[in-house]
C-alpha cells in the first residue's frame, strides 16, 4: 500500500527526512512518501494558521489520489483540511491528531494530551470537545516548545514533554499520554521509558506512529469515509493560485 503524508507547512527541511521517521512505524512492505506545501504557513500553532494551511492541503490531497495514493494523512495533530479532503477524494483520509486520540481511547480511559505552545491549546480542546465532556480527555498541557524550534534543541523538548507527561498522569489522573505534535515523532518510547523507571506504566502515543498504523488497518479493512455525510464537492467557479 502507499500512503501520502501531507506536511501542512512550507518547509525547508526536506520531506525525506519525515520519511524516515515514519518508516520506523510502518509496516515493511508500505510505501510512505511525505509532501510538504507550497503556500501557506511555516507552523500550525492556532486557528489563523490553521485556516491558511487547509486549502492546499486539499489540493495536495486530490493530487495525491490521481498519483495512485491508497490513503492520505494531514501530518498535523489538529488535522487541517482532513473533513473537505474526505468530500474530495475517494481514498480514506485521517489527520495525524485525530489517530492518536483514537488509538489513545482503545489503550486507556483518561487521556492526557502534551502539546507545544499554549496558543494551540483552544484549537485541540475545540476539536476534542466531545471526549473532554466526557471526561475521556481529562488534560491538555503546553509544553510550551515552539514547532520550529523543536529539531534545534531536541533535549530540551524532550525535558519539557516528559515534565508535562508526568503532570498530566500525577496531577490529572491521565492512564495514557499523546503527544500533541507531529514534531514530536520519535520521542515517544524516550519519554515512555524514562516514565516507567519513576514507575509510571502508562502508553506514550506518536502521532507518526498512530497515523501510518491507523491508514494501515483502514486500507486492510477496506474503510471508507461515507458519502451521506461527505458528499462530493459542488462544482462551481473558484480562483485559486496557478499551479507551477
Amino acid at each position: 500500500m502507499r500512503i501520502l503524508f501531507i506536511r501542512p507547512i512550507i518547509s525547508e527541511r526536506p520531506d525525506y527526512l519525515e520519511e524516515e521517521i515514519i518508516k520506523e512505524f510502518a509496516s515493511k512492505d508500505t510505501c510512505i512518501a511525505a509532501r510538504r506545501l507550497k503556500y501557506g504557513p511555516s507552523s500550525i500553532e492556532n486557528e489563523y494558521d490553521l485556516c491558511y494551511s487547509a486549502p492546499f492541503v486539499v489540493e495536495e490531497a486530490i493530487q495525491g489520489e490521481k498519483d495512485g495514493f491508497d490513503g492520505i494523512i494531514s501530518y498535523c495533530f489538529v488535522n487541517p483540511g482532513v473533513d473537505a479532503c474526505r468530500e474530495a477524494v475517494s481514498i480514506p483520509c485521517l489527520g495525524s491528531g485525530e489517530s492518536s486520540v483514537a488509538m489513545a481511547l482503545a489503550v486507556g480511559r483518561k487521556i492526557g494530551i502534551v502539546t507545544i505552545l499554549p496558543n494551540i491549546i483552544p484549537l485541540i480542546e475545540k476539536q476534542n470537545a466531545e471526549y473532554i465532556r466526557a471526561g475521556k480527555i481529562v488534560s491538555v498541557r503546553s509544553a510550551d516548545v515552539p514547532v520550529l524550534s523543536v529539531y534545534d534543541n531536541s533535549d530540551a523538548a524532550l525535558e519539557r514533554l516528559y515534565v508535562g507527561s508526568k503532570k498530566c498522569i500525577k496531577e490529572d489522573g491521565a492512564d495514557v499520554i499523546v503527544l500533541g505534535c507531529t514534531g514530536f515523532a520519535g520521542y515517544a518510547a524516550i519519554i515512555q521509558s524514562r516514565l516507567e523507571t519513576e514507575g509510571y506504566f502508562v502508553s506514550v502515543l506518536d502521532p507518526a506512529g498512530t497515523s501510518v498504523r491507523m491508514m494501515e488497518a483502514m486500507i486492510a479493512c477496506k474503510a471508507r469515509h461515507g458519502r451521506n455525510t461527505y458528499m462530493a464537492p459542488v462544482a462551481k467557479k473558484m480562483i485559486l493560485p496557478e499551479k507551477n
